[in-house]
């Protein structure tokens, strides 16, 4: 089918770059709530990204760090992506990024993610929307063959397969990028069956790494909110009926009661283990025989979890006593190693502060190890990866090279940072020189050549 390419919604020129963009390009829609996306046409009549609308979604837990990040519009109906190109693109890697959030916040219209900057090094660049948070997770996973989020993120691929050539892009060369929640996205695309052959390259960044719901959890969520609706609603609404902001709230309400761990960062809202979600998808030896992807780039931060720990007392003072007693009994696979020696926690000996043995223990459980086991079987099958480890650190109290501190270094767009308190007093030189090595990075890993069965490679951490 021949796509029909509208005028650009906005034009720019940023470094040296003319950069067209298209926003608001409908990708699927949803016949009712909870129900499977279908594929879908069309484009918004506007001229800025953040008239875009986001899926709705109550305020994100990071925002003490991360700063608000715009207000898009929020609509049930936000099945949309965003799509930049150099002008007169042709033949273009492309690179498809998936936001991140917790599974419960975020957008790909939001201005964090404007690639204006992307683009110009040579990209097609594309960023999409999906569901989150209690619109996204609540409903009858058995009537499903992948979590609703999953199925939107797969149609939105499909459409960037079949549309993307008609705005300068190679449909064969297709990077999917994810970050956090979206990294677990991203990765479940590239050992799905129904995926193959439609993306060139994997890169996950701060890859959530989180079992999916058991179906008989949502259930129990499911029930839960639908009676805080029946509570709650002087209407006699129901869960398809209420409103999305009522619908958000008696599903975080309905959430089982997670006790206080030490060394923990709970979770709300995760993926449902659905018919189609692979089992070994967390298992690094599986995945790496399962990825259908030439190339995969793996990044983290160097402290993941202190973003969310700075905030909360009990983990912030807590006592080298505490952390022995909290690790102590942790298997030694699940302890970095810098707190780890021999097969035994280190503790003291490490050198580092208790907080600092609390972030790394519970960073490297939580986000790093994976990584860096499923890097190792992917070189051992011979593919080509990257591992990288972002190191900045904020001046931000507590928060040290914490989850998501590298997202405004990827897209390059500080000013929509600008209420961060995670970047308050860097340098803006600084800043834009950090940037560009990020933007760099990935952008290398898009275009590069790859042989047909390209040696098992590193890159060496870099800041």
């Amino acid at each position: 089918m021949r796509t029909v390419v509208a005028f650009p919604s906005s034009q720019a020129r940023v470094d040296g770059v003319d950069v067209q963009a298209w926003y608001g390009l409908r990708y699927a829609h949803a016949p009712r709530r909870f129900a499977p996306a279908e594929a879908a046409g069309g484009q918004l009549s506007v001229q800025c990204l953040q008239q875009v609308p986001v899926f709705p979604q109550l305020p994100s837990r990071l925002t003490a760090a991360m700063g608000e990040g715009g207000a898009n519009p929020q609509d049930e109906d936000a099945f949309f992506l965003n799509v930049w190109a150099p002008a007169q693109a042709q033949g273009l890697p492309v690179l498809l990024f998936i936001h991140g959030g917790a599974w419960m916040t975020g957008g790909g219209s939001m201005a964090w993610y404007d690639a204006t900057r992307l683009a110009a090094q040579g990209l097609v660049v594309v960023n999409v929307n999906y569901r989150i948070g209690a619109l996204g997770h609540l409903g009858w996973s058995q009537a499903h063959e992948l979590p609703l989020p999953a199925a939107d993120l797969l149609l939105a691929l499909q459409w960037v397969a079949e549309h993307v050539h008609a705005y300068g892009g190679d449909a064969g060369r297709i990077t999917l990028m994810g970050q956090s929640a979206g990294g677990w996205y991203a990765h479940l695309l590239s050992v799905l069956p129904q995926a193959r052959g439609m993306l060139d390259r994997v890169a996950l960044l701060s890859m959530g790494v989180r079992q999916p719901w058991p179906t008989e959890r949502q259930r129990m969520v499911t029930a839960a909110a639908a009676a805080r609706v029946a509570d709650l609603s002087s209407g006699g609404a129901d869960l398809h009926s209420a409103s999305a902001a009522l619908v958000l709230r008696a599903g975080l309400s309905a959430l089982p009661h997670e006790a206080f761990r030490l060394g923990y960062a709970a979770a709300a809202f995760l993926p449902v283990a659905s018919a189609g979600l692979p089992q070994g998808l967390l298992e690094p030896g599986w995945a790496a025989q399962a990825c259908h992807a030439r190339a995969v780039y793996l990044r983290h931060t160097a402290d993941e979890c202190a973003a969310f720990f700075f905030q909360t007392p009990a983990q912030r003072q807590v006592t080298q006593q505490q952390v022995d007693e909290a690790l102590a009994s942790w298997p030694a696979a699940d302890l970095p190693p810098s707190l780890c020696r021999h097969g035994r926690f280190l503790g003291a000996q490490s050198g580092l502060s208790p907080y600092r043995q609390l972030v790394a223990a519970a960073s490297w459980r939580q986000f790093q190890r994976f990584p860096h086991e499923y890097a190792k079987q992917l070189r051992q099958l011979g593919k080509s990866v990257q591992l990288a480890r972002f190191t900045l650190e904020s001046p931000l109290d507590g928060f040290h090279s914490g989850h998501c501190l590298d997202l405004p270094f990827q897209f390059g767009q500080l000013s929509a940072w600008a209420d961060a308190p995670m970047l308050a007093g860097l340098r803006l030189e600084m800043l834009e020189a950090v940037s560009r090595h990020w933007m760099a990075e990935i952008v290398s890993f898009t275009v590069r050549d790859l042989a047909p069965h390209a040696p098992a490679n590193g890159v060496p951490f870099a800041t």
